[in-house]
């Protein structure tokens, strides 16, 4: 299932472990920020996004069905509507994507560097209007141990985002 409202695009999907079973996995993303994200990196078909699966909800949520339960089908899809379509619903402004999608609490102090998830994190603070934080971020001192691919990932983003 795929829905797009506003400039989210929601989508529902299920993954198959053969051992584990079945489980409900989703994601969501902001459109407008894509858009940012393609034209600074044109060879990537989308955005990256984190993918999410039920037992993310509740510990005592099942996260997996066997796959040959016949009650299986039913019981995801109640989970589905009881738990996930309500976040869908939620009201996704900027500011809780930065925080909840991106972890920009201590993103600055933190070892991380690099990687899709700090770049959206860093799209979505310039999108916000958070220049000051954007500028910190993209200067923030590279770690020894950074992968080099990330770190040239952040540099196209500061020279495109005219942070240089």
């Amino acid at each position: 299932m795929v829905r797009v409202k506003g400039d989210l695009r929601a989508k529902v999907s299920y993954y198959l472990n053969r051992t584990l079973g079945v489980t409900p996995e989703w994601e969501i993303k902001d459109l407008r920020t894509e858009e940012l994200f393609l034209k600074i990196f044109p060879r990537w078909p989308e955005i990256p996004v984190e993918v999410h699966r039920i037992g993310a909800f509740s510990k005592s949520l099942t996260p997996w069905w066997d796959k040959d339960d016949l009650e299986g089908p039913a019981q995801m899809a109640a989970a589905v509507i009881e738990h996930v379509i309500p976040w869908f619903e939620r009201a996704w402004p900027l500011e809780a994507q930065a925080r909840e999608w991106h972890y920009r609490e201590g993103a600055l102090e933190s070892r991380g560097y690099g990687g899709h998830n700090f770049v959206c994190l860093i799209l979505t603070l310039h999108r916000m209007g958070e220049f000051e934080e954007v500028r910190a971020l993209l200067n923030k001192p590279v770690p020894r141990t950074a992968i080099q691919s990330s770190v040239e990932m952040v540099a196209k983003v500061r020279d495109h985002l005219g942070y240089a």
